[in-house]
């Protein structure tokens, strides 16, 4: 069965609706019935901070911690019930003309192997 890798994030302000659309996601993603359909097996990895995740996916002076989470079912199960975003947010700009960080978020794609 192929394998495919999803990435969630959430960039730029808070809206309504942000957590509900990521638990659908995980949640399709896993669904076994469209699995076994599809005849493929997708994993779901949660970018915390936004675009700052995918720029320092490894933590930085302000979260020394990884940005980086496989999410569940079994995690995302109540998001639906909070406002605001679970993955969290920032106002990082990876295209910003004066410290453009695009090949950052590109070559961090690359080594979280994600497909989509």
């Amino acid at each position: 069965m192929e394998k495919k890798r999803i990435g969630v994030l959430t960039g730029g302000g808070d809206c309504a609706g942000l957590n509900p659309a990521i638990k659908w996601v995980v949640k399709t993603a896993l669904d076994d019935r469209l699995r076994t359909s599809r005849k493929i097996q997708y994993e779901v990895t949660g970018i915390r901070d936004g675009w700052k995740g995918l720029v320092h996916p490894q933590g930085d002076a302000d979260f020394p911690f990884t940005r980086i989470s496989l999410l569940t079912e079994e995690m995302v199960r109540t998001w639906d019930r909070y406002g605001g975003t679970m993955l969290g947010t920032s106002r990082t700009n990876p295209y910003d003309p004066k410290k453009d960080r695009s090949r950052d978020v590109l070559k961090n794609i690359e080594k979280l192997q994600l497909d989509y």
